[in-house]
């Protein structure tokens, strides 16, 4: 008897996280707590997709809905660093099997998400390597990197550290400097803003969207913020951590640019590190120069895959064309 596959919306948020909890890809960013932040933080529905054989749950995929002009668009919410496949682990079979299931489960996917949206773009995460469905679906698939590393043996982690990456700790804590939790999410908006501000542009995402998101992962008990400051109570830099069963993240931060030169960010992380222990990711490392201070901490550069899929041709045209008028 050949086995019979559909394509569900999710309903149930206990039986979703235990799922994620136990997936290849699973997160704490595709579980239901996180997409209800990112919901309260757009404004926009979030919609978690199950692949049932069955009637057993085998895959799965989290996003977030928004319609514009018509077109209907599914994707990884932003400030969301991977939401995308999630695959039931494979238990006692070889790695054909795994893959075969893997691909099946995604190419299911692929044309449901073609036949519901104009639009699609999805990051996955690191543990989904396998791209082939969506390469031979037409999608286009990006790498992108970050860096991982293990937090619990102090003496190990400080060894790693780049030499330059030492000495602007140093430097911060002979300057009197402070780490200290904080609550306080409209600071971390004026930092975020000033951030980007002397860079000449606007944030890649609104600063009230951010300020909205981190408020509400803080009141879930998925994040937590630190500042640090000097003596005389000038803060130099705020960063979000946020934490799941599977290990903690430096998810977003603000920083004052004219006080980079003092070291204190790199002392706020390396007290996070102090504290803390388990599996931590970086939260990307793509552009030179965050890639470079990220660096220095000694991580592994892990690579991981962004997918974007469009219903037909012209639906891809007209968003182009949409891009090209936007960067004018």
């Amino acid at each position: 008897m050949s086995d019979t596959y559909e394509i569900c919306t999710a309903t149930d948020p206990q039986a979703w996280d235990e799922f994620v909890c136990q997936a290849v890809g699973g997160t704490v960013f595709s579980t239901w707590g996180w997409l209800q932040c990112a919901q309260q933080a757009t404004g926009d529905a979030f919609r978690c997709l199950g692949v049932y054989r069955n009637g057993q749950l085998m895959a799965g995929l989290s996003g977030i809905e928004t319609q514009r002009a018509g077109m209907r668009r599914f994707s990884t919410p932003v400030l969301t660093p991977h939401g995308g496949l999630l695959l039931a682990p494979v238990v006692g079979k070889g790695p054909a099997k795994a893959e075969s299931e893997g691909q099946r489960a995604a190419e299911l996917l692929i044309v449901h998400l073609r036949q519901e949206y104009h639009h699609c773009v999805l990051a996955h995460a690191p543990a989904v390597g396998d791209m082939r469905p969506f390469t031979w679906a037409g999608w286009e698939v990006r790498v992108r990197y970050t860096y991982q590393m293990g937090l619990g043996d102090r003496e190990g982690l400080w060894e790693r550290l780049e030499r330059r990456t030492r000495t602007v700790i140093r430097k911060a804590e002979g300057k009197g400097f402070r780490v200290l939790p904080t609550e306080d999410m409209a600071l971390f908006r004026q930092q975020y803003e000033r951030l980007y501000a002397h860079q000449g542009g606007r944030p890649p995402v609104d600063a009230g969207v951010a300020q909205r998101f981190a408020e509400a992962a803080c009141r879930a008990g998925l994040a937590r913020g630190l500042k640090v400051e000097s003596t005389e109570g000038q803060v130099v830099a705020v960063v979000i951590f946020v934490c799941g069963a599977e290990g903690s993240y430096a998810w977003v931060a603000g920083a004052d640019p004219e006080l980079n030169h003092t070291g204190a960010t790199s002392l706020l992380y390396w007290k996070y590190f102090e504290q803390e222990q388990g599996r931590f990711d970086f939260v990307g490392a793509n552009l030179p120069a965050i890639a470079f201070f990220k660096r220095g901490f000694g991580g592994e550069l892990v690579p991981y895959f962004a997918v974007e899929g469009f219903r037909d041709p012209l639906v891809k045209g007209l968003f182009s064309g949409a891009r090209v008028l936007r960067n004018l």
